[in-house]
């Protein structure tokens, strides 16, 4: 019996035994949004065309600031740290941070000054001030800090460029970096920028929770553990059209063409 009963919790620490769930929406912001994002006082951030509103969302959903980006077209943007949200504009290669009432902090940051050939990805470090960016014209990783100094570079990195499509998503969380490269897998870094695995995808963006990689392919959700088997241990069916998503500690977040939509899953046998 004993035998039974370790063999039972190895499979649970290997995901065997994944478990699916439903999403149950209770809310939406409807609009036409190319990006959002959550901080961690549920403070819901969304971009359309050239302007950013911010959202606070208890029982209903009041808008609270917005903003005009002007010619800023961002091409991601992140609100994971509670005092700013960095937005980033690919065609342009410029930062802007906000801070939490939408007012800009340091105007525009043109990262090619900093001595960036290409940024492709920027997103937050959770180390002071930091930011991450991926050059892609000299292949390498950077971390700089807020006087936008190299504190931490890896070099060489080929193998995120040598197919047709180039990264697309980047965060960092719980001492990890993901990269998600298209049709190839997402790209695990420690916090030093060392490179310490591929893990084989087909999923079209990722997020985390706890320590959990979450991966969506088609209409799904993947829960991966992040450990050293790095199995599937929770499966979540969501809707139709789905852009973006973000897990929160009390609401999922989903982006589609004309809402953003947030609820909670159910599970089921």
């Amino acid at each position: 019996m004993k035998w039974m009963v370790y063999l039972f919790f190895w499979l649970i620490g290997k995901g065997l035994f994944a478990q699916t769930s439903t999403f149950h929406p209770v809310d939406s912001i409807p609009g036409s949004f190319s990006h959002f994002s959550i901080d961690n006082f549920g403070r819901l951030y969304v971009c359309q065309n050239d302007v950013i509103k911010q959202f606070y969302a208890q029982k209903d959903s009041v808008l609270v600031n917005s903003t005009s980006l002007k010619s800023f077209r961002p091409s991601s943007m992140e609100s994971t740290k509670s005092f700013r949200t960095l937005v980033f504009d690919k065609e342009r290669s410029v930062v802007r941070f906000f801070d939490n009432t939408l007012t800009d902090i340091h105007g525009e940051i043109n990262l090619v000054d900093a001595g960036i050939q290409q940024p492709v990805l920027v997103c937050e470090s959770f180390a002071g001030n930091s930011i991450w960016v991926l050059d892609g014209g000299m292949m390498r990783l950077l971390k700089l800090n807020q006087d936008l100094e190299i504190i931490l570079q890896t070099e060489n990195l080929v193998s995120l460029f040598d197919n047709s499509q180039e990264p697309s998503q980047m965060i960092e969380t719980n001492d990890f970096l993901y990269v998600l490269v298209p049709t190839k897998g997402v790209a695990i870094f420690d916090v030093f920028g060392t490179f310490i695995k591929m893990y084989p995808t087909q999923a079209t963006r990722i997020s985390t929770f706890n320590n959990y990689l979450l991966l969506q392919t088609d209409n799904k959700i993947q829960a991966v553990a992040n450990d050293v088997f790095m199995e599937v241990s929770f499966e979540y069916e969501i809707p139709n059209g789905v852009i973006d998503f973000f897990f929160a500690r009390e609401k999922v977040y989903f982006l589609q063409d004309h809402q953003v939509v947030f609820g909670s899953f159910i599970a089921s046998n």
